[in-house]
């Protein structure tokens, strides 16, 4: 399987999200998990402040190992979001979920929870 760093104007990832009933016409960053020649999963982020990146799309059509691709997919993105300088990644979610606990086992924490939950990973410096 190979990532592929593209981004929302890609019909692939266009495609790929209107499969899950999601649209996504924001400028981000968008990588596509691809396999072969199709298209297996994605992820994409846009910038949230000054700071900061959201993950605002993580889709795999696998059940077989959807918890390992994400992981990939989420690892990759924070890589990209620290290569531009961002310090912190935020996620909202709808509900608590499968979704929720990957991105706990990241590290992200709860800030708040009401009608949808926000969690947020401060990255790490290195220096």
């Amino acid at each position: 399987m190979e990532i592929i760093v593209t981004d929302e104007m890609d019909e692939r990832f266009i495609d790929f999200c209107r499969s899950f009933g999601c649209v996504l016409d924001e400028p981000q960053v968008v990588l596509l998990l691809v396999n072969y020649t199709s298209t297996v999963g994605c992820a994409s982020f846009k910038v949230y402040d000054a700071d900061s990146i959201e993950i605002n799309s993580l889709f795999v059509d696998s059940l077989k190992n959807r918890e390992e691709l994400s992981y990939k997919l989420i690892k990759q993105l924070e890589k990209i979001a620290i290569d531009l300088e961002f310090r912190a990644s935020y996620v909202s979610l709808d509900e608590a979920g499968l979704a929720l606990e990957i991105f706990k086992k990241l590290d992200y924490q709860t800030v708040s929870s009401g009608d949808e939950i926000l969690i947020k990973k401060e990255f790490r410096s290195l220096i």
